[in-house]
């Protein structure tokens, strides 16, 4: 069980999505300062738009815009979850939020990758400046996307026919590294 905050800075990296279905497939709470349409979607899902309470087993959503108040529950986080995209304003963008969580375990995740070279070139800017952290990514693809849109986990979309598990293969193959991380007691960092 673990307090795990996806966060970053920069808008359109992905933020709500991933916290959304990992919330579900954990079975966690989630909570966010930001207004969408995950709220609609989980009956575990609570907006805060001023002070967020600490919960255990529960996914944070932070908006892409800096809060003192999640400062306080990223503080308390087993894991932060830094989304980040292949744009030099995004990295930037990480570059920053990682230099003042450095004291935290952080998972950088590349989303929306057009090619495995693009997370490579992305993983080597961030351990440029921090070398040991962890790093995975997702490639383009409408799992996380069509999944929230639905209702659904990522893993539940996945496994609801034969032609999702057709079409997001790779998707949910990439989704489950991160997923996996949390299927024991412990985070793995």
């Amino acid at each position: 069980m673990a307090i795990i905050s996806i966060a970053s800075t920069k808008g359109g990296v992905g933020k709500t999505s991933l916290a959304f279905s990992l919330a579900k497939d954990l079975r966690y709470r989630y909570a966010t300062n930001d207004m969408s349409v995950a709220l609609n979607k989980y009956k575990n899902a609570r907006y805060y738009p001023n002070k967020i309470p600490l919960y255990p087993d529960t996914v944070y959503d932070f908006g892409g815009f800096e809060n003192p108040h999640a400062n306080e529950i990223l503080r308390e986080s087993d894991i932060i979850i830094l989304p980040t995209t292949n744009d030099l304003n995004s990295i930037m963008k990480s570059l920053i939020f990682i230099k003042n969580f450095k004291e935290k375990p952080i998972l950088v995740f590349a989303n929306m990758i057009d090619t495995p070279a693009d997370a490579v070139m992305i993983r080597e800017k961030i351990h440029e400046h921090f070398p040991n952290l962890a790093f995975t990514y997702l490639r383009r693809t409408k799992l996380l996307k069509n999944a929230l849109e639905s209702g659904m986990s990522a893993t539940e979309l996945f496994e609801s026919n034969n032609h999702t598990q057709h079409l997001y293969k790779q998707a949910f193959a990439e989704y489950s590294k991160i997923l996996n991380l949390f299927a024991s007691e412990q985070t793995g960092f």
